[in-house]
């Protein structure tokens, strides 16, 4: 039988992603008796709370990054390098305060580099071991391998969520080879559930709006344009809590600002198809469901970039640049797509999750 322990679960909050994605392992966690601390800013901060409302929650800020309004992310992340491994050097010594005032046995962090401790079990989480480059150059993907790979064995182990042999759903972005003794794939870790019913189609289209600011408002604003100006229904998450100004006046849209899993879950499964970022936690949430979708990166997000190419070419998602987004077209084409169905059993490798802790 397992020890029982204080865990400190804590994800990066750049969109919601990494905060969806740890909800599987807080739930096998708690269901092992285990006590949980956990610990997000903005967004991801609420949504934990909203799911969690019984649990240990603390406001723990991450990078306070600052994202362009154009494409050239990986020049802007540059610039603010300094900013960057101040935070870092900052949350490693607040993660020493939690460990002591909460007595904590265990962090686990969803890739924050800063949030490991040698006198503790430290894991991490990335499902993004290799890092792509804007122009696919090899000497920047090493240099930041180089500097993805020195965080990384600060911890203990690092858990991917993919799988090892056969499919990578994150294709060569979770190729583990160069710190292969150091980590371990656990299946792929979803907020939802897949369920052995059927729903009647009540929407043409699920929109799930996620990601930083200000590119999460742009593409909601080109996406509520296109749908008004089509007879197609949809249902649309803003991925937002600060959504005041958004209501549920147009004719063919519902918005939802505060939904709870279950009813993103529904909605996504009463849809034809989905509409989301190429986020990877989207993406486990998608193949999880079973569900057709067109997939919009992020404009200069490499790895949204990547997966989103990778997953077309293979011809599950279909996908558009977010510049070019065309419903009407992007509309016809979807079927032409298979979607991704992980069967249930596989599902089961995250609980090797439980090795870890």
């Amino acid at each position: 039988m397992n020890q029982k322990k204080n865990i400190l679960v804590c994800p990066l909050s750049w969109g919601l992603g990494h905060a969806t994605r740890c909800i599987p392992i807080i739930n096998i966690l708690k269901e092992n008796g285990h006590t949980l601390f956990i610990a997000a800013s903005g967004n991801a901060f609420q949504l934990l709370k909203n799911t969690f409302p019984n649990d240990n929650i603390i406001y723990f800020e991450d990078y306070n990054i600052n994202f362009p309004k154009g494409s050239r992310m990986i020049k802007k992340l540059l610039w603010q390098l300094p900013k960057i491994f101040f935070r870092i050097c900052f949350e490693h010594h607040k993660l020493n305060k939690i460990i002591r005032k909460f007595d904590i046995q265990t962090v686990i962090s969803d890739n924050r580099f800063g949030l490991w401790n040698k006198k503790i079990n430290s894991v991490y989480i990335t499902h993004q071991i290799q890092i792509k480059s804007p122009r696919n150059s090899i000497w920047q993907e090493k240099l930041l391998f180089k500097i993805h790979s020195f965080f990384i064995k600060k911890y203990a182990t690092c858990l991917i969520p993919d799988f090892e042999i056969g499919f990578r759903l994150a294709g060569e972005l979770s190729d583990n080879k160069s710190i292969s003794g150091h980590s371990q794939y656990i299946g792929l870790l979803s907020r939802f559930e897949k369920q052995n019913i059927s729903f009647d189609e009540e929407f043409d289209i699920c929109a799930i709006i996620s990601g930083p600011e200000p590119q999460r408002s742009i593409f909601q604003k080109i996406l509520i344009e296109q749908i008004q100006q089509s007879n197609l229904k949809a249902v649309l998450f803003p991925g937002s809590n600060s959504e005041t100004f958004l209501d549920n006046s147009y004719k063919n849209i519902h918005i939802y600002s505060n939904a709870s899993i279950g009813d993103i879950q529904t909605c996504i499964c009463k849809s034809r198809f989905v509409i989301a970022r190429s986020g990877y936690s989207t993406i486990m949430d998608l193949a999880t469901l079973g569900k057709k979708a067109i997939l919009i990166p992020t404009p200069g997000q490499t790895e949204q970039v990547y997966l989103a190419r990778y997953l077309s070419e293979k011809g599950y998602f279909y996908t558009q640049k977010q510049q070019d987004f065309n419903l009407k077209n992007a509309f016809t084409i979807v079927n032409e797509y298979t979607g991704i169905l992980i069967p249930k059993d596989i599902e089961k490798l995250r609980l090797k999750i439980l090795s870890s802790v």
